[in-house]
């Protein structure tokens, strides 16, 4: 075992390469800062040169911690260096992933992330081309490259120069992290959001709040302060849904088919991108006006079928607890035909809107979305085919096409030229965007063409009469419309992300269109009393109302899921952390001031989204 005194210099080592790479997590950790909606003001300024310092520097000593303890254990200079070298690999590439999901969807890389990249068929959800994966292979042997880059350095600095000064690293560690903290504690009891906002903007930050003590020290404005606590959580996870026994009574039983087509943006339903559904939209009420219960396919699957907002996703999750809709249509002994393109077990779908049905196949076979959509539709039109007639079916279909960008190789596009693969790193603010949305809308024109065939199919079959047809999307799809650097979905709730085409097919009623908001909370509750026959108040089981029969001038409605939701208003979006945190901004998504939040509004909200748990 080496000696005790041959330690110091090589931990001075491990410190200069730290050094090195706290050097370069600042590089890299600059794009959080221009995020940061308000920086004006010395007091600000101080306090994000602070905690900007601290936070980041305490990032980048983990690979230094970990490989002091393991030379501390095992005294192998060579093994440690090598583990030195993949621990700082793994942090720096933390923060750039990071950065880059943070760039394209407003949050952090975290368990659910991970479980949505890592996670059971996770590649339906992200295709990655070979030059993607390329690149990254690529990036991360230079990443190895400059590890051993910066121990060769500091091995020739140590020669030349043996006092680091290291314990001026550490006071000044110590002294902006203690300040930063009071600061922030401070501004979090004064509700001060320019400082308050790096909560949500720094990765794993979790500055100290102090507000009791803020207060008996006289350091709050109680002025200022009046009427802003806002509680997220005074509810129990013990779950009354519905609030009252469903009842029921249905003679005349009619199939039923939802066609969800995920990621399908409200402009995207014309003559030219889909001439199918376009063409079926004349015998259909169309809604123009119409909201996803979140701008995620998680939140916007959940509120199609429960009529609830997904606040209570996780819950319903874990304890497996069904929709009333889907519960009714097993009680009225439905048939079910249930086919997702992508895979039902991430988001696990099969464990809250599928949970009773155990034997409805989770995924699809097939190499890319748009091979899987092509055999949703086969398996689909198969089993109408073997559908007894005397029952009534209830039929599900999620095409994952436009999410992925994807269409058969041999598919004749109508936009052209667009682009050959989709490379999601480049999508930055200055992007052009042309040929990536005429790729997208190749993508939903083969949708279109495989929801031609199935509303052709029933017309052939004559069954178009006794069935309702729902047309819909999960979600939104943005292309930096704004300006403000948002890609895709999941990052803000904005009309481009939420907004999303609907229409119900039912060949009694006469065709028109609907201009008032409406919401994916209103389906459930018009399927169940139109067509199941059930006799309860909507309030006892959704927030939702009659697609047919809207009357309400709503107030705001709930848009999100457990991480982060919003109370979307006329003219304005203000958004709740589940730390309780507050933003507000207008529908261009820009940042208004704190004194634009209707706290009367959001208790209200938040009330109202607590409905289905008891009281504690």
């Amino acid at each position: 075992m080496a000696e005790p005194f041959k330690f110091k210099p090589f931990a001075k080592n491990l410190y200069l390469v730290f050094i090195l790479n706290f050097i370069t997590t600042l590089f890299i950790a600059k794009e959080y800062l221009s995020f940061l909606e308000d920086t004006d003001g010395i007091f600000t300024m101080f306090f994000l040169f602070m905690t900007t310092f601290s936070h980041f520097l305490l990032i980048s000593a983990f690979p230094l911690f970990l490989s002091l303890l393991l030379y501390f254990l095992i005294r192998k200079k060579i093994i440690t260096q090598v583990f030195n070298i993949l621990f700082s690999v793994v942090g720096l590439l933390y923060i750039l992933l990071d950065t880059i999901v943070f760039s394209q969807f407003r949050y952090h890389i975290s368990p659910m992330v991970l479980k949505m990249v890592f996670g059971k068929r996770a590649s339906d959800i992200f295709q990655f081309s070979t030059k993607n994966i390329l690149m990254a292979v690529l990036f991360v042997i230079g990443l190895i490259l400059l590890q051993v880059f910066f121990h060769f350095i500091s091995k020739k600095i140590l020669e030349k120069r043996t006092n680091l000064r290291i314990q001026f690293t550490v006071y000044t560690f110590l002294i902006c992290t203690v300040f930063g903290n009071m600061m922030y504690a401070w501004s979090d009891a004064n509700y001060y959001g320019s400082i308050t906002q790096t909560k949500e903007i720094f990765p794993i930050y979790f500055p100290l709040t102090a507000d009791d003590l803020m207060q008996d020290l006289g350091l709050v404005d109680l002025e200022r302060t009046k009427n802003k606590s806002v509680d997220t959580d005074n509810t129990s996870n013990t779950i009354t849904y519905p609030l009252k026994p469903i009842e029921s009574e249905n003679k005349n039983q009619k199939n039923i088919l939802y066609i969800v087509i995920d990621t399908w943006r409200f402009d995207c339903l014309t003559p030219q991108i889909t001439p199918n559904i376009d063409l079926f939209s004349k015998k259909c009420t169309v809604f123009n006006n119409h909201m996803s219960g979140s701008n995620m396919t998680t939140g916007g699957i959940f509120s199609l079928f429960y009529g609830i907002p997904a606040t209570y996703f996780y819950n319903f999750t874990s304890q497996q607890i069904s929709p009333v809709f889907m519960d009714e249509l097993q009680k009225q002994q439905y048939d079910f035909h249930i086919y997702a393109s992508s895979t039902l077990e991430n988001p696990p779908f099969n464990r809250n809107v599928f949970s009773k049905f155990p034997n409805i196949p989770l995924f699809t076979e097939g190499k890319n979305p748009s091979d899987r959509d092509a055999k949703i539709n086969e398996l689909f039109l198969a089993s109408i085919e073997k559908q007894n007639t005397s029952k009534p079916f209830f039929g599900f279909l999620f095409y994952d096409s436009a999410h992925g960008f994807d269409y058969p190789t041999s598919y004749k596009k109508p936009f052209a030229p667009d682009l050959d693969e989709v490379n999601y790193l480049d999508l930055e603010n200055d992007y052009d965007p042309t040929l990536l949305i005429k790729r997208y809308k190749n993508a939903v024109h083969y949708v279109d063409y495989l929801v031609g065939k199935v509303i052709k199919n029933l017309e052939d079959k004559k069954l178009l009469e006794n069935t309702i047809i729902v047309i819909t999307s999960d979600h939104g799809q943005e292309f930096n419309d704004l300006k403000k650097g948002y890609w895709q979905h999941g990052g803000n709730f904005g009309e481009y992300q939420i907004k999303v085409p609907m229409m119900i097919f039912d060949a009694s009623k006469f065709p028109r269109t609907e201009s008032k908001l409406t919401l994916h909370y209103d389906l459930a509750p018009t399927i169940l009393k139109n067509y199941l026959g059930v006799q309860n108040n909507f309030s006892d089981y959704s927030f939702g109302e009659d697609l047919f029969k809207i009357n309400t001038n709503r107030k705001f409605f709930i848009c999100g899921y457990n991480q982060k939701y919003a109370l979307i208003e006329n003219k304005k979006i203000t958004t709740i952390s589940p730390s309780g945190t507050l933003n507000v901004y207008d529908k261009k998504l820009n940042k208004l001031g704190d004194e634009n939040i209707n706290y009367n509004l959001v208790l209200e909200g938040i009330q109202s989204a607590n409905k289905f748990y008891k009281k504690k």
